[in-house]
Parts: C-alpha cells; structure tokens; sequence
C-alpha cells in the first residue's frame, strides 16, 4: 500500500484523482482513522487488547460508510486484522491489501492531509520505517494560505499559525524519508506545469507503469468537482495557479512566511 502525503490545499485531491485514473490504482474518499490507530497502538503495545480496540474504531468512524466500507465490509476488516502484523504498518497493509483485491487493483492507498500532522507519532509507531510506499506533495506555503482564503473551512487566524506548522510537518517528512526508495517527494509546482513527469515518477514508485488515463482531466474526480474546494478538478493542469500567490497575498503575509517557514522554504527551492 501506499500513503499521499501533503498539507491541506497543496494538490493532494490534484494529485489523488490523478493517480485514481491509473486503472491499477485505487485511493478511497479521505479517511480519518490512520492517525487514530497510531495513537491507540502507540499506547496499547499488547495486540491481544489493542486489535479488537483497532477494529472498532475503524469501523466506528463516522466516515466510514461513505469512505472504506463501499471498498471493504466490516466482516473483511475483521478478516485482514486477524491476518495482519501486530504493528501499525501492518494494519495499513492488512486492510488496504483488501481493499486493493476486492477492488482488482494492484495497489490501493490512502489521502489525508490531517495524518501530516501526526508525522512524528507515524514515524514513533514506526510507520516511516516500514515498506509502505510514500508520495509527498509539497506546495509553496504562500500558494497555500493563498488558497486557503478561497476556502469556507479554514479557521479565523490561520495565516498566523499555518506557516509554522507547514514548516514543521513537511520538513520532518523529507529529512527522515529523503533518499529511501519507497519515498517520493512531489511539488505542486512541478506537478501541474509538467504532469506527465511528474506522474510517470509517480507509478514509477508504485511499482506500476504510466497510463496516459492520468493525464484525462475530463474523467477526474465526477463527484468531487462540484465541491466548493475542489471546483478546479475537471479543469486542465493549471501552471498559472503555481505563482497566482504573488499577486494575491500581501506583503505583510509574504514576509510572515519568510519568517516562520524559510528553512522549509529554502529545502523545497522556495527562498
């Protein structure tokens, strides 16, 4: 299996949808149990206690419905936990190596912006040491909070707390994954001015070859494209959107970010 990495409004549905059109591929709707599964396992290191605990809470999300169960039933989750490794690696690997047979896919995979934010307690459970396979999405901050302003969820305040936190997040990630081979940072940038490279890498990682399918913006993502945060979907890969900040956001914002995110910014080519 594999995990989509990247903050909140970096192109991870971009990226996901595009990778959902390989045929072989297959990344449910975004889930929100990984990060609480490291967390109980993180605490509870007896697997006699903790799988039945792990069991019921992923199938006790309040996502679950409409996000895995379509892909897995309650009674195949209960199967791939019996046959997992007692570890938190092991428990991705068990539910979406079902997900990906019941589907007829190759490789199934999740995207969850939220689980960044528990990098460090994913890396503790040894998540990040394990031969689940990594892509890393990773769009200048400034482009972010850009975005973000365009967005009805994002809470009051964030362009005073965000860049901090995607300074933190992101670097974290590739200072402890860059250079293994199971891990593939991606920029946003790059991603939408030259997508065919980009996705060719992509499937490269995978373990499976480029289909030109991914490349179809007018197949991406049919029941997302109508959402209020992902109306771009069934458009072309817009270049344009890469530097759309730098008439957006003012300077006062532009130097907030220098300030609390420029080691990440200098790592990812940004300074």
């Amino acid at each position: 299996m594999f995990i989509l990495f990247g903050s909140p409004r970096s192109g991870t549905t971009l990226f996901k949808e595009s990778l959902n059109l390989h045929p072989q591929v297959l990344i449910p709707f975004q889930t929100t149990f990984i990060s609480p599964v490291a967390h109980l396992m993180g605490s509870i290191r007896d697997w006699s206690k903790a799988r039945p605990l792990v069991e019921q809470l992923i199938v006790s999300t309040d996502d679950y419905a409409s996000t895995l169960e379509p892909h897995i039933s309650r009674a195949d989750v209960h199967d791939a936990l019996d046959h997992a490794a007692p570890t938190v690696a092991g428990v991705l690997k068990a539910i979406y190596g079902k997900i990906a047979a019941n589907t007829g896919k190759a490789i199934a995979g999740d995207k969850t912006p939220d689980d960044l934010l528990s990098i460090r307690k994913l890396e503790e459970v040894g998540v990040l040491a394990s031969d689940i396979k990594f892509l890393h999405i990773v769009r200048d901050v400034r482009g972010v909070l850009s975005s973000l302003r365009n967005v009805s969820w994002a809470p009051a305040g964030i362009e005073e707390y965000f860049p901090r936190l995607w300074n933190y997040t992101n670097l974290h990630l590739f200072r402890a994954m860059q250079g293994q081979p199971n891990y593939l940072m991606v920029r946003y940038e790059d991603l939408v001015a030259n997508p065919r490279d980009t996705l060719q890498k992509s499937s490269a990682l995978l373990g499976l070859p480029f289909d030109e399918a991914m490349l179809d913006h007018a197949a991406r993502a049919p029941v997302l494209r109508h959402d209020q945060s992902h109306l771009n979907l069934s458009q072309p890969f817009q270049s344009e959107r890469a530097t759309s900040w730098t008439k957006s956001l003012d300077a006062d914002t532009q130097k907030h970010c220098h300030d609390t995110a420029g080691e990440a910014l200098h790592a990812f080519g940004y300074a």
